[in-house]
């Protein structure tokens, strides 16, 4: 056993460089995958690697710097201490420098930049302090490598530090547009490139994530540089993809004529190492650390390679290669959709959409599960029935088990668009005539301390009971109606997914009161427990009419019509792009790391078309106050002259 741990002591520094180089290799490969999965999973391994990598670099240096000088020392120890580990150093400060692909996980890393600069300046001066413990004589031959790899070293660690600042959203709203970019507009517009068209927007885009008006944007989509609508879904989901570049990688800085220098001398300068440690004199250390000095070099090289094509693929390189004449067909060859990673058949981002039922929350109701799942479900309702916990813990067990992904399709993207289109081409038209909610929708609205949550918790219970009594009539428009009938209930079932796993994103005051309703009114460990089936589900239903009718709402029709599927449609889309209006900036951003949410998508929309708070029109909910009155600090008498 003490022999085990003497084998531990002596290779652990050997150990640990290499699982540090393991963790750059998995960050690089995996650190762009989270702006398209939704993978919690995949992101937990990223969020562990990514703050992993960091403490094992960070406790590699610090045990390098107690290793002994065996020269100094005149002790007989070189296996020991195993001298060329010293060399080693500034492989880590690479590694703290990351990779391109990721530098910051979440949004708010990028605003810890100044405590990352000053881990810079600790981990730099721990660095030399390391190596200058090893320039004994005997070693001077691999000063000259040390010092050109310590070069890239701390370039790399600056690169990190810088990218962290300029990813920050203040940072980006200072940033303008590339010249090369503004002078090829023209171009985009007439050859109808939606890709180079997105990078002359960013401007308004990193505006519109910064909270800045933009009255005077560089891009409208409603002016003459106009995207047609059967492209705008995906010409927002290159814009998002962009600026999701340039907040959680190092893209901002290697676009800057400094950051392209600074990385072409730390790419000489390791190049520079390796040869002088390759002709230099190996003989007298360890052949495994030999080794593993050479895995340091050779698969940085690998990484550094694949880091250049990534960047010569992105668009902005292809947008500086086609204001270059003379380079005009590589531009083309590497935005053809075989080449480029911009590939205009394939999504951007997860392209999903969370689902959520509330109606599962006072019992098994999901339809589409099979029985084996459902039984499955009930027994852990049950045994979370049985411990015990109040309406907060079975929400968080019922959001665990019943929540889902589906995939957004071009139904519902197109139904958005064509509703926010109609904002901006006749505000008239937007007077919703829906003679089947309209009682419902003004009975909600018109609540004494109505809030948002309450009314779409209130309008979703109503759309589940109504598309339940929705039965196929054999005619010609039944495969549209059944169409309309998904469409209804995955945006009915995304709206409670965002209320409740994603609060933030709304404008909500919190809907814990009608949780313990629902709770206190009808949840009974009978109801936790079934196992599903069509008579619990019918019972369920009961409920919801119930729970209806408790708060004075008229109840939903006997049977469900086409007329009062499109209401319904209508209805949530109204819902969604209210919601977006009101999402912060800030939230938005985040998400851009976590799959993507379909609201960024029409909060991004809708500030392209200045629907926004800041911008020329604003969205509120409705007309309808109710009992809430509106006050003005500054209400002046009108103008009749104006």
């Amino acid at each position: 056993m003490e022999s085990l741990v003497n084998q531990l002591n002596e290779w652990e520094n050997q150990v640990l460089v290499l699982f540090s180089f393991t963790l750059q290799v998995f960050l690089f490969f995996t650190g762009g995958l989270r702006q398209r999965t939704k993978n919690s999973a995949l992101r937990f391994f990223i969020w562990i690697a990514y703050l992993g990598a960091d403490y094992v670099a960070v406790y590699a240096l610090g045990l390098l710097s107690r290793l002994e000088d065996t020269a100094a020392t005149g002790k007989d120890t070189l296996k020991a201490t195993h001298q060329l580990a010293f060399f080693w150093t500034p492989f880590l400060l690479i590694h703290l420098g990351g990779q391109d692909t990721i530098t910051a996980f979440a949004i708010e890393d990028n605003s810890l930049w100044l405590r990352h600069f000053l881990n810079l300046m600790v981990q730099v001066n721990l660095a030399l302090y390391v190596f200058w413990k090893s320039t004994s004589d005997h070693r001077m031959q691999l000063l000259l490598p040390a010092i050109f790899a310590f070069v890239t070293g701390i370039i790399k660690y600056g690169e990190r530090t810088w990218a962290l600042y300029c990813g920050n959203l203040k940072s980006l709203v200072d940033s303008d547009v590339p010249i090369y970019v503004q002078r090829l507009a023209g171009q985009f517009v007439r050859d109808g490139d939606i890709v180079l068209m997105a990078l002359y927007s960013m401007r308004s885009v990193r505006y519109v994530f910064g909270d800045v008006p933009f009255y005077h944007a560089s891009f409208d989509p409603t002016g003459r540089h106009r995207v047609r609508p059967d492209v705008l879904p995906k010409f927002l989901e290159v814009e998002l993809s962009l600026m999701y570049a340039d907040i959680y990688t190092k893209a901002v800085v290697l676009r800057t004529m400094s950051g392209t220098i600074l990385r072409g001398i730390s790419r000489v300068s390791i190049v520079v190492a390796f040869v002088l440690f390759c002709v230099s004199n190996k003989e007298k250390y360890n052949f495994v650390d030999v080794a593993i000095t050479y895995v340091l070099f050779i698969g940085g090289f690998f990484l550094e390679v694949c880091s250049m094509l990534i960047g010569m693929m992105s668009p902005w390189t292809c947008a500086w290669l086609k204001d270059r004449k003379y380079c005009d067909w590589l531009s083309r060859f590497l935005l053809s959709k075989n080449i480029a990673g911009w590939r205009l058949n394939k999504p951007l981002w997860s392209n999903s959409m969370g689902q959520y039922n509330l109606l599962n929350y006072l019992g098994q109701y999901d339809r589409q599960s099979s029985l084996l799942k459902r039984r499955v479900m009930a027994v852990i309702r049950k045994v979370a029935n049985v411990a015990g916990g109040g309406p907060a813990v079975k929400l968080w067990i019922s959001k665990l088990l019943d929540s889902k992904v589906v995939e957004v399709d071009e139904e519902i993207m197109r139904c958005v668009i064509q509703m926010v289109l109609q904002y901006r081409s006749d505000r008239s038209s937007m007077r919703q005539q829906w003679p089947n909610l309209s009682p419902l929708i003004q009975k909600v609205l018109g609540m004494h301390g109505v809030d948002y949550g309450r009314v779409i918790v209130l309008f979703h219970i109503y759309t589940e009971v109504q598309l339940s009594r929705y039965s196929p009539t054999g005619q010609e428009n039944e495969t549209d109606c059944e169409s309309m009938v998904g469409v209804c209930r995955k945006l009915s079932n995304y709206m409670i997914y965002l209320l409740a796993t994603h609060p933030d994103m709304l404008p909500v005051k919190g809907f814990e009161a009608m949780l313990q309703l629902f709770h206190s009114r009808y949840t009974t460990p009978e109801n936790l427990g079934n196992g599903g089936g069509h008579g619990q589900d019918s019972a369920i239903l009961r409920q919801a009419i119930e729970e209806l009718r408790a708060w004075d709402l008229p109840e939903p029709h006997a049977s469900c019509t086409e007329a009062m599927l499109l209401e319904i449609k209508e209805a949530w889309i109204q819902f969604i792009i209210y919601a977006a209006v009101k999402c912060p900036s800030q939230v938005n951003a985040a998400q851009l790391a976590r799959g993507g949410e379909l609201i960024t998508f029409v909060w991004l929309l809708v500030a392209h078309y200045q629907l926004r708070d800041t911008g020329i029109g604003r969205i509120e909910l409705s007309n309808v106050h109710g009992a809430q009155v509106l006050f003005y600090a500054l209400h002046l008498p009108q103008d009749p002259a104006n």
